[in-house]
């Protein structure tokens, strides 16, 4: 198989993408996994409760949900033992058209990006198989403690739009890339400069034409320029409370159990991730009051939150719900 690695290696050297094919509806598979020194010790596909554990080296049934102490943080700071995984399949026909690859995928925000994707295309009725692109894109991500990072999560994009998306990208960002480009640009920018300063020239003509008084020309050009300054303030302000509108909504990825001190005593709290209108992650701990209902949605719920902060910490002291998605629970 190394001439394949060979191949693989000289068509994708050092880069952040990778041109793949989906030959099936049901390309990515996740499940919840353990690990130890020795290797996988226990997992289930998630949304199952019926899993897989490793005991003196021969896998046995076990019973798995939301309660396993695997899947809980003992200090409410650490990642729980128990893990999300994906698995992504796929050919690659620039390398090798009849092998299946598969990529594993521990990054829990690069997970719920690729699950979120191919669940939309199945709900939309679009046929998954299918040429793609996959590319690591670097964004700002919030940990639980409030620490902020730049980290670089996987996304998908149809093969096609990809390339039509980076071909406008790079037609804008010309100047930086070839002599050849740059001279055009160029070019452009001279013409347009000139049509303006045509403009301005034609327009001072009329303007003295018009208008023979000299105090009555500076009076229209002072009421000009009032006009000019309170218009684009109007404009950002209405853009302002457009923003603001949306700030308080949030798109559930996933929740979870962790234990928090309370008088003294570890209390089991609910907690969520959530992602905003930036896509920027966060942590939010949910009052035992609204966690019940929260329980039951599933990824992709839409609610809007007064979120508030006690430390490292942060709460929620309402949720409105603007569209459940509904867990699908097995008979």
């Amino acid at each position: 198989m190394q001439f394949i690695l060979n191949r693989f290696n000289e068509k994708y050297p050092k880069q952040n993408t990778l041109n793949v094919r989906f030959f099936n509806e049901d390309p990515f598979s996740t499940r919840r996994i353990r690990y130890n020194q020795s290797g996988a010790v226990c997992y289930c596909m998630e949304n199952q409760e019926n899993g897989k554990q490793k005991v003196s080296n021969v896998w046995k049934s076990i019973n798995c949900n939301e309660n396993c102490s695997h899947r809980k943080s003992v200090d409410g700071i650490a990642k729980p033992a128990c893990k999300l995984e994906g698995t992504l399949k796929f050919l690659l026909p620039e390398i090798s058209p009849d092998r299946i690859w598969n990529m594993k995928i521990t990054g829990y925000t690069s997970i719920q990006r690729i699950k979120a994707y191919i669940n939309l295309q199945k709900q939309l009725g679009n046929s998954l198989i299918g040429d793609y692109t996959l590319f690591l894109k670097k964004e700002e991500q919030t940990t639980k403690q409030g620490k902020t990072f730049n980290n670089y999560i996987l996304d998908i994009v149809k093969t096609e739009e990809f390339v039509s998306t980076n071909s406008n990208s790079h037609l804008n960002q010309a100047p930086n890339n070839n002599s050849t480009v740059n001279s055009n640009v160029s070019t452009s920018n001279t013409t347009e400069k000139s049509i303006t300063t045509s403009k301005t020239e034609t327009s001072k003509s009329a303007e003295q034409s018009t208008i023979p008084e000299k105090k009555t020309s500076k009076k229209a050009q002072k009421e000009k320029k009032t006009e000019n300054t309170k218009e684009p303030v109007k404009s950002e302000e209405n853009k302002k409370n457009t923003k603001n509108e949306f700030d308080n909504h949030y798109i559930l990825l996933e929740t979870s159990t962790q234990n928090l001190m309370k008088n003294g005593q570890p209390t089991e709290y609910v907690t969520a991730e959530f992602v905003n209108g930036e896509d920027k992650t966060i942590s939010v701990i949910i009052p035992p009051k609204f966690a019940e209902e929260l329980l039951q949605c599933d990824m992709g719920t839409e609610v809007i939150l007064e979120l508030s902060t006690a430390g490292e910490k942060t709460f929620t002291n309402s949720i409105e719900y603007v569209q459940k998605c509904l867990k699908n629970v097995a008979a």
